[in-house]
């Protein structure tokens, strides 16, 4: 019975596409990552993108933006709320960044960051219906910091790109694409729906990815090795926190936090560059930003690498960081900002 009512709570679907490195993938969708809660974030992303999807498909892009331009909207009536967790995401930021000199006034962020949030939407659905070329000059990758990536690559034989969760990260994918060759590692949505839509928009954008939600760490640690001889480049977001046994900790924002360690893991032992990299948004306008490659053998000598270039980046230019609406990322934020005592 106990087995019965657990093969209930779950189903399965095989979904293949030509931008899966592996050709397909298995998602095994859980009962609570429908949400649990009418309005959690999981729910309305269940149902708003699927929505987007549906709409950019049999409409015109623009009718296909009015449901984000609406939400848009509303997110900016919301500001006034002071309970807004956006808004105190912002606040907090904003006093974290006055540290080092970064002046940024909350209300100003707040609208910065929803407008590049419609200007990414945007940039995906030209995308999808008029195809790479009418969007590739929306992202600026410089030419010696491409040069300088092929060089890395063709020298050790791959390099791991630390990508941090900006907003225009997926999207800049398709220029860096263009760049060298390039392997996406990204977890996958928890539904099956939401899957199938993300492996629409990168078969658009002609990027390989690898889907890594649920599989076996040996078997894609195996991959990963495998690809990383072929001077390609890995790009993995790695500012996840991670509170695992296995997490790395490190120092952000003045704060003790722990991420994950395994691409750091794999570049010691291959003797390969980890490169940190950010992705600044101005509207429908994206620019690559590179930092120094480091090659170590200190697993948390190359973590706090690439977090301390993360640091910098968000206090500099915070309304790029999708993790700003992140509420992990928030209690850290809020706990950075409140006065010493």
């Amino acid at each position: 019975m106990a087995g019965s009512q657990h093969r209930r709570r779950m189903r399965s679907e095989t979904i293949r596409s030509p931008a899966l490195y592996l050709k397909e993938i298995t998602v095994t969708e859980a009962e609570g990552s429908r949400g649990h809660r009418p309005l959690s974030g999981t729910r309305l992303k269940m149902l708003f993108f699927p929505l987007l999807h549906w709409t950019l498909r049999h409409t015109s892009v623009g009718v296909a933006l009015v449901p984000v331009r609406l939400l848009v909207w509303a997110m900016r009536l919301l500001y006034r709320w002071p309970g807004n967790p956006l808004r105190l995401s912002c606040e907090a930021i904003c006093r974290v960044a006055a540290g080092p000199a970064h002046r940024h006034e909350p209300q100003q962020l707040y609208r910065q960051f929803l407008a590049n949030a419609l200007a990414v939407m945007e940039n995906y659905f030209h995308l999808y219906r008029y195809g790479i070329d009418q969007v590739a000059e929306r992202i600026t990758l410089a030419p010696q910091d491409s040069a300088l990536i092929r060089d890395l690559a063709e020298a050790h034989g791959g390099v791991i790109l630390a990508v941090p969760h900006n907003i225009a990260s997926a999207f800049s994918s398709l220029k860096l694409n263009q760049a060298f060759p390039l392997l996406v590692v990204a977890r996958n949505s928890p539904t099956i729906a939401r899957t199938r839509i993300t492996l629409d928009f990168f078969e658009r954008m002609q990027v390989p990815i690898l889907m890594v939600r649920g599989g076996n760490p040996f078997e894609l640690s195996r991959i990963l090795f495998s690809v990383l001889r072929t001077g390609r480049v890995v790009a993995a977001t790695l500012d996840n926190l991670d509170n695992s046994d296995k997490r790395v900790v490190v120092h952000m924002f003045g704060q003790r936090v722990g991420l994950a360690g395994w691409a750091a893991k794999i570049a010691a032992r291959m003797d390969i560059p980890l490169l940190p990299c950010y992705f600044q948004s101005r509207g429908k306008q994206n620019t690559v930003v590179i930092g120094e490659p480091i090659i170590t053998t200190d697993i948390e000598a190359a973590v706090q690498h690439y977090a301390s270039f993360y640091e910098h980046q968000i206090l500099s230019d915070p309304a790029s960081w999708a993790y700003l609406a992140d509420k992990r990322w928030r209690r850290i934020l809020v706990n950075a900002s409140a006065p010493s005592r």
